[in-house]
């Protein structure tokens, strides 16, 4: 039978401790323990609202105690704000009939504003604060002075938190506490992201992107959300609500979103359809990385796609994507597909350099005879689908040196690029898109250009790790 770990008091905890014990010893020289006797704000005045401020308000770091102080501090501004507007009706609040729908008024509002200048930490003070003015006293007086004393004793704690935290050290993060603890620090800095879709719980994205994040050192942490079809528009809402400062999008999300955007880059633009959303001053940025990803992975191959033929297979959202990908990259692109009319409208969105064409034996074994490069982007040769190609002769029918390239990354080699890799052709499977493609989405989220080969390398061991 083990010992139980023994919790460690960390510097954090004494830094907390500290805080509350000067806050308390700043209040009793001056007699300033809630003496209703003395009237007025004084009356009011003690010191347990600053005791509870340095509780919340003292971080590990000294930047995380100003934010969190900032966020306290204005929650109860507006709090105080909305609870002295309230107080305007006076003896009517005496009426349960007045006062339990103004309560749930100030609640909304609170909420609300705090939404809206983007400090969620807020909230909770910015409710807490008017329904306590409304809730205890009896005068309008007692309220207003409840209300400047609950705004003094917040600054002061907050002020203590922050000098404390100046004053003392951080906490020392050392090598084997790193190795013994793997849990997700969350910090009130870190910036939250996710992904979103349905079904979306399958998705590599989280695995990824926080392995991504934590190589690179960035103050982020990646989520997986499902949201329901239908549901974009809310979830949007919610979002900013949050503080989230982007997401991605999977199916059935992706065209949804992009009537929704205040912004979309050229990518999305073409494509009808957004996977990136970042969210900055109250706006919503639409971006598209499919195609991008792919051409980033593709130079990884050593193909330029400029002057290329390309056989492209399939007309669906990826099919698009990297369809006008390798068209705006000087491709010639034949799409075929087993519905014509589908690939007919994929082709319209950019007529001069998209084909369309039919998918039976005949027709890819010819397309792929004029063709210098040939591109998957169908589910035939997917795990799990039971669905693969039933005539690969197409393969066959490639010039010598033509790169052939699968959407798929599971199976790492599907049969497609099993027949290619045998006959001597350069062959690439998916997984270099979807590195890729989540790397320009971070980029898009933290705006700066990342480490490519770190960020790679650390997504690349976390996948075989989820395996």
């Amino acid at each position: 039978m083990t010992n139980p770990r023994v919790p460690r008091v960390g510097m954090r905890v004494i830094k907390t401790a500290v805080a509350v014990m000067i806050s308390y010893l700043l209040f009793v020289p001056f007699g300033l323990l809630y003496d209703e006797a003395r009237g007025g704000v004084l009356g009011c005045i003690g010191p347990l609202y600053a005791c509870i401020a340095c509780i919340v308000c003292t971080q590990s770091s000294l930047g995380q105690t100003v934010q969190q102080g900032i966020s306290r501090f204005m929650g109860v501004l507006v709090g105080g704000a909305l609870g002295a507007a309230a107080l305007l009706l006076g003896e009517r609040l005496d009426s349960p009939l007045v006062l339990v729908p103004t309560l749930g008024a100030v609640c909304v509002a609170g909420l609300w504003i705090c939404q809206l200048i983007r400090r969620p930490a807020a909230c909770a003070m910015a409710s807490i604060v008017p329904c306590a003015m409304l809730v205890t006293g009896v005068t309008g007086a007692s309220r207003v002075d409840y209300a400047a004393a609950r705004i003094i004793e917040t600054v002061v704690g907050v002020a203590v938190a922050f000098l404390v935290n100046a004053a003392l050290p951080a906490p020392i993060q050392t090598e084997e506490k790193e190795k013994r603890d793997m849990r997700v620090e969350v910090k009130n800095t870190t910036r939250k992201l996710c992904v979103i879709g349905d079904p979306v719980l399958h998705s590599k994205s989280p695995v990824i992107q926080n392995a991504m994040i934590e190589a690179l050192g960035l103050d982020y942490i990646y989520l997986c959300q499902p949201v329901p079809r239908g549901e974009t528009r809310r979830w949007l809402e919610c979002a900013a609500f949050a503080g989230y400062a982007g997401f991605n999008a999977t199916m059935p999300h992706k065209e949804e979103l992009f009537p929704l955007m205040d912004e979309v880059d050229e990518a999305a633009r073409r494509c009808g359809a957004v996977n990136t959303v970042c969210l900055r001053d109250g706006k919503y940025y639409g971006y598209n990385t499919d195609g991008g990803g792919f051409l980033r992975a593709l130079a990884e191959l050593g193909v330029d796609p400029a002057g290329k033929r390309v056989i492209l297979l399939g007309a669906g959202g990826a099919a698009k994507a990297v369809a006008l990908a390798l068209a705006g990259a000087g491709a010639a692109v034949t799409v075929c597909n087993r519905t014509l009319e589908k690939a007919q409208a994929l082709c319209a969105a950019d007529r001069p350099n998209l084909t369309p064409e039919g998918f039976d034996p005949e027709t890819l074994r010819r397309v792929a005879g004029e063709s210098d490069m040939l591109v998957n982007c169908t589910c035939l040769g997917m795990a799990g689908t039971g669905r693969g190609f039933e005539d690969l002769s197409f393969v066959d029918a490639l010039p010598a040196g033509a790169a052939v390239c699968d959407v798929i990354y599971a199976p790492a080699e599907t049969a497609l690029l099993r027949r290619a890799r045998e006959l001597g052709h350069p062959v690439m499977n998916g997984m270099g898109m979807l590195l890729h493609q989540a790397i320009l989405a971070l980029e898009h989220f933290t705006g700066e250009a990342l480490d490519v080969e770190k960020a790679k390398a650390a997504a690349r061991k976390a996948l075989e790790e989820n395996t």
